[in-house]
């Protein structure tokens, strides 16, 4: 048309605008917890395995084993009688070395018990620790044996031996040659039935003068062997004094049974399973009936005149009596609130202070006594009084 200058325009494409570059920071994130994990990671590692093998200063007390002491016990063939019910001894399991790893669940634990380990041992050897445990078990076996005859009615004369090692003073001249459980029973060819001979034997010496020792072992005293040594110099009330190193002892008693008993210790230390022991063999000689047909554990250590001692371990040992089946647990009076403690109500459980009371409780649970319902004959061979042993500690 004229007159008219016609133009056009055409707009920019959307598609042609370039958009700048989004920010990232998972990178140098990622870097940050890698720098904290990592060595994290190689800090629990290492600590695990320090746990695994770094030992703590404590033992752990658990349940241990409850057998029948009838499986342990053998009598003369005649004499033994069949058994309506089971008499159980008992034990501590022992977890030693414990392990740093093992410390937490062993705290957790409510059947077991955490105690250090100096405790139990008396800072002594853990090699001397166990024989004392061995000689504590030869002692209420034997204890056992005599205190059940004489329940029995049977006379059983007693007299002294020698005198036991219980424990030596590591770096004394009788540590050298003595062992746990050793009975001296001569110095220099002077008898030593007792602590106070063997005391006064060795103090008639001068320190640094060498003696023979006659020595023999808890089962047979005598006739022993020779042991030679060297006396030491120690003070005493601010006088000098030769000695052996023994730090504790007792007068070894010798019974004349009328007949043997073999008791299997089943490897089973300490002096735990005397009242155990009694009851098992008073149980075959006297008709079996003991306990009224039913399962009866029992701890307590055993005297000569039946007195009942305290032991360790009460509440691990009312778990494992628990679990074996016993539905009656003896314990020693001072450890029945914590027997009573860990026991349920299917475990009828009683405090004992003596052989006789132990008889009367399973008397009344409808036990039958037969022919220990006499009890002890009359004079020394009958009763006695409870000798010194572990009771004369010197120096």
């Amino acid at each position: 048309m004229a007159g008219w200058s016609l133009s056009t325009h055409t707009p920019m494409s959307t598609s042609e605008i370039t958009l700048p570059p989004a920010v990232t920071t998972d990178a140098p994130r990622r870097r940050r917890w890698m720098i904290v994990i990592i060595p994290t990671g190689i800090l629990l590692i290492a600590l695990f395995i320090v746990a695994t093998v770094v030992t703590i200063p404590y033992d752990e007390l658990v349940p241990g084993q409850a057998v029948p002491v009838s499986r342990l016990i053998t009598v003369p063939p005649g004499k033994g009688h069949r058994l309506h019910g089971q008499v159980l001894l008992t034990d501590v399991g022992l977890i030693q070395n414990l392990r740093l790893i093992a410390l937490l669940p062993a705290w957790l634990n409510s059947d077991s018990t955490l105690v250090k380990t100096s405790e139990l041992t008396g800072n002594l050897p853990q090699a001397e620790e166990n024989e004392q445990g061995t000689v504590d078990m030869a002692e209420s076996q034997l204890t056992a044996n005599a205190v059940a005859l004489r329940q029995l009615g049977y006379s059983v004369p007693e007299h002294d031996a020698g005198a036991t090692v219980y424990a030596i003073k590591p770096g004394t001249p009788g540590y050298k040659v003595l062992t746990v459980g050793d009975v001296i029973t001569s110095v220099d060819s002077v008898p030593t039935p007792n602590t106070t001979a063997l005391v006064d034997a060795v103090r008639s010496h001068a320190a640094g003068q060498r003696v023979t020792l006659r020595v023999g072992s808890i089962a047979h005293p005598t006739p022993g062997h020779n042991v030679s040594l060297r006396l030491g110099s120690g003070r005493l009330h601010g006088k000098s004094v030769p000695f052996v190193g023994i730090v504790s002892m007792g007068t070894q008693p010798v019974y004349d049974l009328p007949f043997p008993i073999k008791i299997n210790s089943d490897q089973i230390g300490g002096p735990s399973a005397g009242l155990a022991w009694t009851l098992g063999i008073i149980n075959s000689l006297s008709g079996g009936h003991l306990t009224g047909g039913l399962t009866v554990a029992a701890s307590g250590t055993i005297d000569p005149d039946g007195a009942v001692g305290d032991v360790g371990g009460v509440a691990q040992k009312t778990v494992a009596v628990e679990r074996a089946g016993a539905t009656v647990f003896l314990v020693p009076d001072q450890e029945l609130a914590v027997a009573r403690s860990k026991a349920t109500a299917d475990l009828k459980v009683f405090g004992v202070s003596s052989l006789a009371q132990a008889m009367r409780d399973l008397r009344s649970l409808g036990g039958r006594l037969g022919t220990a319902a006499a009890g002890p004959p009359a004079g020394p061979d009958g009763h006695s009084v409870p000798y010194n042993w572990q009771d004369s500690p010197w120096s």
